[in-house]
């Protein structure tokens, strides 16, 4: 069995930061909150010995002074542990909670999806089980890779906090205001979990918060538990916008640095603040990827997924999507391949409306975006390697042509037909 285990970075000194100003310390805060919410997981242990993969940088999202320039998907995952049968802590956590949020600087929107930890998922060298596992195979590397062939999305960049690191920040902050839908109780003295809420609103501190995003134990099990988490999101979203929270700014950094991972530097985190910042609520949209109850399984509804991940992380409606015309020539030598391609197309929401065979053939890849597409051709570029595009704007009784050449033959779609 391969089993994917990045190696490690060299622990970052966070101190210096408390020396910038005090404004953009928050606003960078801020611009990581979506994640913060997720610090919390199924047990009240955190396991420390994850380890931090380094992805490729895309230069061109960030530029200075501290802009995103495009659109960055983040995976934010939410760690457990594990206990043996003397209660004490395993070297194994699995991936408890996952978001992953889409900060889109075109729309200025930010999309956020969760993903259920018993999610129904194919983890590459491991086989078909539950989301949470890839954590436990692979730490963040293999947990990337699965969403991102689960999903058809590229993951940038990636944040691992540990459980604690949520109770502390809403401690930080002075704690958040909640209306609590029904009473709560449960206790689990195997993990140290004590969860005793009444029904109303109210103000919930640390331990009283991390209770209510824990709390699975009713009919709607782990979906009524993102559900919350989505709810405290927005309430932490107004909170960190008060102009007070700026002199909570060193209470705020030691409990979001506590037991963090991460592949983003510090000045990427501050361009994600600054652009986080002057959002409002309508412009922050949450999702929990649709699916239904099975015995042992969260199963992936995909016709309700594929619209909304085309939306969310892609910007494109199905509506565009049906209406572009598409062509698929073969230029590659290879026969059969663009009958295979338009075909997995197709399967996708792409409108292909001839197949057939190029007058030559060529070296390079090609998209010809002939009507000024780009959304549906950005989209077909990552599905297809990112090839060049070429706009060349002209009649024609397709929008766009593409050529299939040699450098294609090896090169599969990243998402799975299904």
């Amino acid at each position: 069995m391969q089993v994917y285990a990045p190696p490690p970075v060299p622990r970052r000194d966070w101190g210096w930061v408390v020396r910038l100003a005090l404004p953009g310390l928050v606003v960078f805060l801020f611009g990581f909150v979506l994640g913060a919410y997720l610090a919390v997981a199924g047990q009240s242990q955190t396991f420390t010995g994850g380890r931090v993969v380094d992805r490729p940088r895309d230069d061109q999202s960030f530029s200075w002074p501290l802009r995103l320039t495009h659109r960055v998907n983040i995976l934010v995952i939410g760690t457990d542990v594990t206990f043996g049968n003397r209660r004490q802590i395993l070297p194994i956590a699995r991936a408890d909670s996952l978001l992953l949020a889409s900060f889109d600087p075109a729309t200025d929107k930010i999309n956020a999806l969760s993903i259920p930890r018993d999610t129904r998922a194919a983890i590459p060298g491991v086989g078909v089980t539950k989301i949470n596992a890839a954590y436990a195979f692979g730490g963040p590397g293999l947990t990337i890779r699965t969403v991102e062939d689960l999903l058809g999305v590229k993951v940038d960049f990636y944040v691992k906090l540990g459980p604690k690191s949520f109770a502390k920040l809403v401690d930080a902050i002075g704690g958040v205001e909640i209306d609590v839908e029904k009473d709560m109780k449960y206790t689990d003295n195997w993990a140290g979990l004590r969860i005793n809420l009444k029904k109303g609103r109210q103000v919930l501190y640390g331990t009283q918060a991390e209770g209510y995003i824990r709390f699975r134990h009713d009919a709607l099990g782990d979906i009524g538990r993102v559900e919350r988490q989505q709810k405290i999101l927005m309430a932490l979203f107004h909170k960190l916008k008060n102009p007070t929270m700026v002199m909570r700014t060193p209470q705020l950094i030691r409990a979001f640095t506590e037991n963090t991972q991460t592949n983003l530097n510090l000045p990427e985190m501050m361009s994600l603040g600054m652009f986080s910042v002057r959002l409002e609520e309508a412009d922050i949209r949450t999702a929990t990827l649709p699916g239904g109850f099975t015995p042992n399984f969260w199963e992936p509804d995909w016709a309700k997924i594929r619209p909304l991940v085309l939306d969310h992380f892609y910007g494109v409606s199905p509506e565009m999507l049906a209406e572009t015309r598409i062509e698929v020539l073969n230029a590659s030598g290879v026969p059969g391949l663009a009958r295979r391609t338009a075909g997995r197309l197709e399967r996708l929401g792409f409108k292909i409306v001839r197949v057939g065979t190029a007058k030559e053939t060529a070296a390079t890849t090609l998209i010809i975006d002939r009507a000024g597409r780009d959304p549906v051709t950005r989209l077909l570029a990552e599905f297809l390697g990112k090839p060049r595009i070429l706009r060349q704007a002209q009649a024609a009784d397709v929008d766009i042509t593409v050529l299939l050449a040699r450098d294609y033959a090896s090169i599969s779609l990243l998402v799975p037909s299904r």
